[in-house]
């Protein structure tokens, strides 16, 4: 009979909650090599947080030599399925409106809305609820 140490459980449980955000990694399903992460979104705003406009210019910066980008919208989940998906379409959106702008190809974006939250305790606290509202944005 096999005894579990008081350390592996916990770490065994903490693996499981962390496979979620490993599947979050590459959402469009390209390589990924760099990433930025916008956060500060309110409930049901779908404009850039101006305190990510500076590090969201400097990674558009080089969009327009990147073969390929990925824009992934995440809401929390306090919303319907359909106010939820209008937002996170809203949201990846005016980022990808942001990249063209300034000289990425709209022919090398992908978007992946992420609708339920995946990437932290499943909600239970109010700090996860904020963290959830997010675009991720990658590239090769």
């Amino acid at each position: 009979m096999s005894r579990r140490t008081p350390l592996r459980t916990p770490l065994l449980a903490a693996l499981c909650l962390a496979l979620p955000s490993l599947a979050l990694a590459n959402p469009c399903g390209t390589e990924e090599r760099g990433k930025i992460v916008l956060k500060g979104y309110e409930i049901g705003q779908t404009a850039i947080p101006q305190a990510e406009i500076e590090r969201l210019t400097r990674f558009a910066e080089t969009a327009a030599t990147r073969f390929e980008l990925c824009v992934s919208a995440s809401v929390d989940p306090t919303g319907s399925d359909a106010a939820n998906k209008r937002v996170s379409d809203a949201r990846a959106a005016a980022v990808v409106k942001f990249l063209t702008d300034r000289g990425a190809d709209p022919d090398t974006i992908k978007i992946s809305n992420v609708e339920k939250s995946q990437i932290t305790l499943f909600g239970l606290l109010p700090d996860d609820r904020d963290s959830e509202r997010t675009v991720y944005v990658s590239h090769n």
